[in-house]
């Protein structure tokens, strides 16, 4: 007969596991978004400086292209897999140090408004956006402008519950000793420049938070 306290072991040993995976998740949205930074954008979308991205016709024509739409669909893929992320962190570590396990369950899920948000504007919030902007081509410019204010708020916010969630992931491993010295050092580099967001936008993030995520798939595996 299986006791009570196997039935309740079972799931949370699974959700522990799950970290890996959605870890991987994190990663591959975060390869499709440095692709777009990297290649796409300045080879296919015309944006070859810093300043075109203040620019409304660059922002309209690259708005409408399927690679921005699938990096719209890495933030929600992201956005799911934060929560299993926090979840299965605070699943792990809560017997050992509830209050820190707690701190990055709620960073978690912070993080996870913001990436869903995000990717909530540009997949179902780019359909409305065009409806509005062929409809009143003289404001064509103003939505899409105001667009990518909005999106650059809420992506503060998910950025920044990221951060502090790689941030808190760190020192829960570097506590408990559950997590590599290496990769406890590189998570709060990565978190740090989540933080970074608070203050100034500096896109750091995007190649910290590819190679911390791989990582965590890794190292977590192995612990």
């Amino acid at each position: 007969m299986i006791g009570k306290s196997d039935q309740t072991a079972n799931p949370m040993q699974s959700l522990v596991s799950a970290v890996r995976y959605a870890a991987l998740v994190v990663f591959l949205a975060f390869a499709m978004h440095n692709l777009n930074g990297a290649f796409i954008e300045p080879r296919y979308l015309g944006f070859e400086s810093y300043g075109d991205y203040a620019r409304a016709d660059k922002l309209m024509n690259a708005s409408r292209a399927v690679p921005w739409l699938l990096s719209g669909l890495g933030h929600v893929a992201t956005g799911f897999a934060l929560v299993v992320l926090g979840l299965g962190v605070h699943a792990r570590y809560r017997d050992v140090r509830p209050a820190a396990a707690q701190l990055a369950l709620a960073a978690a899920l912070l993080a996870a408004t913001g990436f869903l948000l995000t990717g909530v504007s540009h997949v179902i919030g780019r359909q409305t956006l065009f409806l509005l902007a062929d409809a009143n081509p003289d404001l064509a410019a103003t939505a899409y402008m105001t667009a990518t204010v909005v999106r650059i708020w809420v992506n503060a916010l998910a950025q920044i519950g990221l951060g502090w969630f790689a941030v808190q992931l760190a020192w829960l491993g570097r506590k408990t000793g559950t997590l590599p010295r290496a990769f406890v050092a590189f998570g709060f580099l990565s978190g740090g420049a989540g933080l970074l967001m608070t203050v100034a936008y500096v896109p750091v993030y995007l190649y910290t938070v590819l190679v911390w995520a791989l990582w965590l798939a890794v190292v977590w595996r192995r612990a």
